[in-house]
């Protein structure tokens, strides 16, 4: 409800662009080293198809407020799920190695608090994994700032249209520390 065909396939053919993109900022995605990914906001499931060919497997979370669209990830042969981020996630007994973040922060800021839904980030992400996030300039250095406070190395990039001032990309990456104290024993 609410999709068609023209925009089934408008949004693959994006989402083939932005991969490859994607590849160029976080060269780890393709590769071995990134074999858990969640795409936490999710219409089609087109970041996952394109995808396919690499050697990962990708969690579809349709948001529960969205377009009702998990038929179609089912459809394509993926796996996926609902959600409110609003609310934790049952990861048990998986982390991430990858959290791919496509506007849910414009689409949810009004219900819930951006600190709230980073922390559920952080705590789904394995230490050296990777975050790559598409939003609105201010939501990306909203999150840009408060992941500092995380211990997320971040940096800000642009999308592979370089032209569309509506979207930016922040790429972070969670650092994998320790107290000075667990570092000495």
């Amino acid at each position: 409800s609410g999709g068609s065909d023209g925009a089934f396939r408008k949004d693959t053919t994006q989402w083939v662009a932005r991969v490859k993109h994607y590849k160029t900022l976080v060269p780890d995605l393709g590769t071995d080293k990134i074999r858990n990914v969640m795409d936490m906001n999710t219409l089609y499931g087109g970041f996952a198809a394109a995808l396919i060919n690499d050697p990962l497997w990708v969690m579809n979370v349709v948001s529960s407020y969205g377009l009702n669209s998990l038929n179609v990830v089912y459809d394509r042969g993926l796996i996926g799920t609902y959600n409110d981020w609003c609310e934790a996630f049952s990861t048990y007994p998986r982390t991430y190695d990858l959290l791919h973040v496509d506007g849910l922060f414009s689409a949810e800021s009004h219900r819930c608090e951006m600190k709230y839904v980073l922390l559920e980030m952080d705590r789904i992400l394995r230490p050296a994994g990777y975050v790559i996030m598409r939003e609105s300039p201010h939501f990306v250095n909203s999150v840009k700032n408060l992941a500092a406070g995380m211990r997320w190395n971040c940096h800000q990039r642009d999308t592979e249209d370089a032209r569309n001032g509506d979207e930016k990309l922040l790429i972070c990456q969670k650092k994998d520390w320790r107290s000075s104290k667990a570092a000495s024993e």
